[in-house]
């Protein structure tokens, strides 16, 4: 196999997201917030679907930063979460407003949500106080 094959292949592996991202264990992390990154990741795979090397390097790493701003479980046990319909409105205010904002931080700074939106949601948590 020459050269230029063996490119095409490994291109072609890489372009229709073959190589995927290790699964996120939702078991440890809040149920509710998970949610919310989930729904937050179909979002921008939306915006994506035509371009899977995209999705991967854009939509992962917000997943990832998503999950790691998600305080970790309750002693309740979790939903599954490919079964969740609750909206993130509900889902965020079961939150503390400490991790709200902190969640909030997290998806402003992987450019998940505007600056506009941002400030918004952040005047919105604060008012909650």
């Amino acid at each position: 196999m020459n050269q230029v094959m063996r490119a095409n292949i490994v291109a072609t592996i890489l372009l229709t997201g073959c190589v995927s991202a290790p699964v996120i264990d939702y078991t440890k992390i809040d149920a509710e917030c998970g949610r919310i990154c989930q729904k937050n990741e179909a979002e921008c795979n939306t915006r994506y679907a035509e371009l899977p090397t995209v999705q991967f390097t854009h939509c992962k790493p917000e997943l990832n930063a998503c999950v790691k701003a998600c305080p970790p479980p309750e002693t309740t046990p979790i939903v599954n979460p490919d079964k969740a319909t609750a909206n993130s409105d509900a889902a965020s205010s079961k939150l503390s407003i400490a991790d709200r904002l902190k969640l909030l931080n997290e998806l402003h700074n992987s450019g998940v949500i505007t600056d506009k939106e941002y400030a918004d949601k952040r005047q919105e948590i604060l008012k909650s106080l």
